[in-house]
């Protein structure tokens, strides 16, 4: 009887010491996520979300379903970098690897992330590339910037601001179109579709 006591206690102890290092592990993660944002926030390029967690496998992570999260602030932190990159004194080389780094990243969120997490990946995406304005692969940057944010408002069809960029560009491509005339328009979003309305586009994106 006494062994089976001695057993119970142990067990009963290493479950609780087991508990408080979870614990400290979920605070460790939480404060890498504030320390991270508020980084990102000033210094997007240092921005870093990493914990110092004391049990094997860090399970919290898994339990609190982190991976997402932080891949999508690594993407964001990409779109940050490659905004604030300017084209400096090397032909824009270096401005072109942030961006295109930028892109894989938000490319990787949008099409693996849950739903809220891939459209706002989605939405910057289409920001990214349309204000890159380069071609690739024969695809203009406003086709990109369109799949990308229609993409976007189909895994989550309450992104605004999805929503707002697609319409801003649909109304710049219907005012081009309607400008230039009949069968003269600028590409693929000015043939068979309708704009959200006339007029000067705002400034979206």
């Amino acid at each position: 009887m006494r062994v089976v006591r001695l057993t119970l206690a142990a067990a009963l102890l290493a479950a609780a010491v087991l508990a408080l290092l979870a614990a400290h592990d979920v605070r460790a993660w939480r404060s890498a996520f504030e320390r991270g944002d508020a980084r990102l926030a000033a210094q997007p390029a240092f921005a870093a979300w990493r914990a110092s967690t004391i049990l094997p496998g860090d399970p919290a992570r898994s339990v609190l379903g982190l991976d997402d999260d932080r891949a999508l602030r690594r993407a964001v932190r990409a779109y940050l970098v490659a905004e604030r990159t300017p084209r400096g004194f090397d032909s824009g080389e270096t401005q072109t690897r942030a961006r295109s780094v930028a892109e894989v990243a938000l490319s990787d969120v949008a099409t693996r992330g849950a739903a809220a997490a891939a459209s706002q990946a989605g939405n910057l995406l289409g920001v990214l590339v349309i204000r890159a304005g380069s071609i690739t692969g024969g695809v203009t940057a406003d086709d990109r910037a369109r799949a990308a944010w229609e993409a976007a408002i189909r895994r989550d069809p309450s992104d605004t601001n999805a929503k707002y960029n697609l319409e801003l560009l649909l109304r710049r491509t219907r005012a081009t179109s309607t400008r230039q005339g009949p069968g003269n328009g600028s590409g693929s979003l000015g043939r068979g579709r309708r704009g959200a309305g006339s007029g000067t586009p705002g400034r979206g994106y």
